[in-house]
Formats: structure tokens, sequence, C-alpha cells
């Protein structure tokens, strides 16, 4: 998609079509008039609703799309023998629009700063604020259309300003292109084609030939973006339950919430079918999803690796569902044969991934879940990097939680004691180097599941007896430990 913008972009800025020239001034008007006053009434709702509903982010998004809204209707008003003579306006308006916008999004852009934090604390006020100095600028290039000069088309502060927006408008389009190959929301496809398109207008104030194709392209481009931020929105609406899930994909920096926004009605019914057959496993489920995707972004995987990571972490039990409820909820220790019953599940659970087109990629990693490093593991007996490293991760992820979390019938481990355990057996049971990143992520972790909701059953609690001595060999079992 980039290169395709790009060679347009090129294509009629530059060579035949550069030197030509489509002089139609009612036809500017209306284009970007119609967009700027469309993107104007949807941040107005944005804004509103966030006030509504207490909601600081997607207020700041609101304040960012009105600036994204104003100056280009200003830019339409000020069109040359519409409404106004030739007037420095026109350029003014196309100058500054993009550093208007950057400025008023600085809250979302820089969250973790002193100010990105004060603005999230008190985003009215800055909303207020930016609004108040954003309409006292439209007014001042609407009434006193000559009063701001801004560079010229070659001059370098004009190039600098251009390169700089480009890029950084860049970099948020490919942050949204990352959250939608992780969570695949349309909405998040949308918004990094729109913020692409906005980022290509910043060209504009360098073209010197008003009307030349390169010139319409452009305003076409920012009427796009403009037009596709409200389309995005409309999308995310239609798809989804609540005014938060609307905007969170755009607005998300973590990319939990754009994998769980994106999870397909399959996984919840998998894991709802979970949940009806043992809600301990399902919950044991949704706690690795969230500990995997943390570990698998310290390996750097890409956005597609982390999503088919995060599935088959969810879903790496699934093949539980056909096990018979009396081995799976046998408090006892289980019979060699009852044992070969339960190995069964990572082969059952792969081959109900296969069946589902959009999860066949994680079913390699959810068969070899209970692989080993040293060989010992099934069902192929993979050894060292034979085994995915997503199926990995999930290992020691999977032990880790069964260790640390009470059962039907045993209370947890103490953490301490469950490190030690992964230490003294990573390089025969487990990869090492995973064994400490997830050792090193568990603290990070918040206290509240990213995936609670995910495939949600409302079942009673069950309830729990200490652990004993004579608990602890069964419980290493459990998760293929050998001492």
């Amino acid at each position: 998609m980039s290169a395709l913008l790009i060679a347009i972009t090129l294509a009629t800025m530059f060579g035949p079509l550069g030197d030509q020239s489509w002089e139609h001034p009612d036809l500017l008007f209306s284009l970007v008039a119609v967009a700027g006053g469309v993107c104007m009434v949807g941040a107005t709702i944005v804004i509103a609703l966030a006030d509504r509903r207490e909601m600081a982010e997607i207020g700041l998004l609101g304040s960012a799309l009105m600036a994204a809204s104003v100056l280009p209707l200003v830019h339409a008003l000020v069109t040359p023998d519409v409404l106004y003579d030739n007037t420095e306006a026109f350029r003014a308006s196309a100058f500054l629009s993009l550093p208007i916008v950057v400025l008023v999004a600085a809250p979302l852009l820089t969250p973790h700063s002193r100010f990105g934090r004060w603005a999230a604390r008190h985003w009215r006020d800055w909303t207020l604020i930016s609004l108040l100095g954003l309409f006292i600028l439209a007014s001042v290039l609407v009434f006193f259309p000559d009063l701001i000069s801004v560079p010229g088309p070659s001059e370098p502060l004009t190039v600098v300003f251009g390169v700089a927006m480009m890029v950084a408008l860049g970099f948020l389009s490919l942050r949204q292109l990352h959250l939608y190959e992780l969570g695949r929301r349309p909405s998040n496809l949308i918004a990094s084609v729109s913020i692409a398109l906005l980022g290509i207008t910043a060209l504009l104030p360098m073209s010197a030939d008003p009307y030349s194709p390169g010139f319409w392209w452009l305003h076409l481009a920012g009427a796009l973006g403009v037009l596709g931020v409200c389309a995005g929105m409309a999308v995310s609406k239609r798809m989804s339950r609540s005014a938060q899930d609307v905007l969170a994909p755009l607005l998300a920096r973590d990319p939990l919430v754009a994998f769980e926004l994106g999870l397909s009605p399959v996984v919840h019914d998998f894991v709802s079918d979970l949940e009806a057959k043992d809600r301990m496993t399902r919950d044991h489920v949704i706690r690795i999803g969230e500990l995997a995707i943390r570990v698998g972004e310290r390996f750097r995987m890409s956005a597609r690796q982390l999503r088919e990571l995060g599935l088959a972490a969810i879903l790496h039990d699934i093949g539980k569902v056909e096990v018979p409820d009396e081995i799976l909820q046998k408090p006892e220790r289980l019979t060699a044969d009852e044992y070969e019953v339960i190995k069964l599940h990572s082969l059952d659970g792969e081959r109900m991934l296969r069946a589902e087109p959009r999860l066949a990629a994680s079913a390699p990693i959810v068969r070899s879940h209970h692989e080993r490093v040293d060989g010992a593991g099934y069902p192929d007996g993979l050894v060292g990097d034979e085994i995915p490293l997503a199926s990995r991760i999930i290992s020691v992820c999977d032990a880790l939680d069964t260790m640390t979390h009470d059962s039907q019938y045993r209370a947890a481990m103490p953490i301490k004691i469950a490190f030690a355990i992964l230490r003294e057996h990573s390089g025969s049971q487990w990869d090492p180097i995973v064994v400490e990143q997830v050792i090193n992520v568990l603290p990070t972790l918040p206290t509240v599941a990213a995936f609670e909701e995910v495939g949600r059953r409302t079942t009673e609690d069950a309830e729990f007896e200490p652990i004993s001595a004579d608990d602890v060999d069964e419980l290493l079992a459990a998760v293929d430990v050998e001492i």
C-alpha cells in the first residue's frame, strides 16, 4: 500500500503529468469542504462521547480529529476565486494543518511523559485549550487572510516540516498496520491507510504549481484520509459491543488490547466450550494467553507471529474438550492408560484448529506444546530448536501457571519454588532462554487478566483444599516435571 501511494504521488508530481494544470476552484472547494465538515461532525460526537463516559484517551483523539478537520475546512473556504481572492491563508492553512494536528495529539503520542500524564488526567482542559487555540487560528485565517505568512514551497523550513510530518505520520501508520496484523480489526487497517494518506499531504506546502495533478492528488489524499477516519469509526461501531470498543484499537499502545478485540467468534466459542467442560482449564489458558504474548514481545516476534502465539496459547488445551470427564477431573494420580488418553489432547487440539482456516497457522504450535528440549516430550519427540519457539514459550508458561494456581484439589505452590523448579529443569525439559524471559515478565503483568471476558460464561466457584506435601509429586507430574 505504501509503495502504491508513493508511486501515485511521484507520478502526479513529476514527469509528463506534473506539467499539466487542471484549474477547477469550485471542485476543490467542494471536495475539501465536504471532507472537513464530515470529520468535524465525527470529532464533535467523539468528544461528547468521551465527556459522557469519562474516557480520556477518546477525548484526546476527538481533539486531534477536530484539528484535522478545522484547518482543511479553512483551506477550502479561502480557495482562490471562490469566496476569496488569492490570499496567504490558502497556503498557511495547508502549511499549518499537520503540525497543529500533531501538537494537539501530543498527549497520545507521548503518554508516559510528564505532559502526557497531565493531559490524561486533565484531558478536558487540554481539549478546551486546543479547541480554543484552533478556532482562534481559524478565525484569524478567515477574517485576516493575509496576516499570517509561511515559507515558500522550496524554502528549507517547508521541506524540513514536510519531511518531519511524513516521518511522524508514517510511524503511526505502521503502528496501526502492526495492530491490524495482530488483531485483524478492520478499524486498524482503515486507520493505517487513512494516516498514510494524511501523511502524504505534508508535501502540499512544497507544491509550487496550483492545480497540477500532484496538487489535486494531495488534496484528494487528504480528503480520503479524513473520511477514512470517520469510516473506520463507523465500521468499528457496527462491529463492537460498546463505545470503548469503538476506538480502543486505534488508541491501543498495548498489543493485547488489539489482539483481544480481534478474536473471532470461533475463538470465543472454543473457550466457552472449554469452560463448560472445566472452568479451571479455561481460566488457565486465559492467563497463559496473556503471559505468552508478553514473552513473545521480548523475543521481538512480528505481529503475525504474536497473533499465532496468542491464539495457540489460549487454545493449547482445547483438545481436552474430548477427554472424558472422569479422567480430566480425576483428583487422584492418573493411571498409565489414562495418561495416554490425556496426551491425545495436543493432537486433538491441532486437528480442531486445522479445521478452522483462521486458526490453522496456530495448529502446529498446539501440537508441540508438550515437547521437551531433551526429546522426551510428546507427541513427536522433537529436540531443542526443532520445537517451534511459540511452543517452547507456551510450555514454560503452562508449567508455571499450573504450579502457581489452585486446582480443584490443591492450593498453589509458592512462586519462588516454581521459579526454582523451572530453572532446575531448564535445558532438559524447557528452553533456558524462555525460562528466564518468563520469569522476568511475570512480575510486570497486571493483576486483572487482559482476556478475562474471552468466551466468558458464569459458573459456580470451585472449592479448594490446602496443598499438602503428598500433593507435590502429583502437581509436578501434571506439568511433566521429572525430579
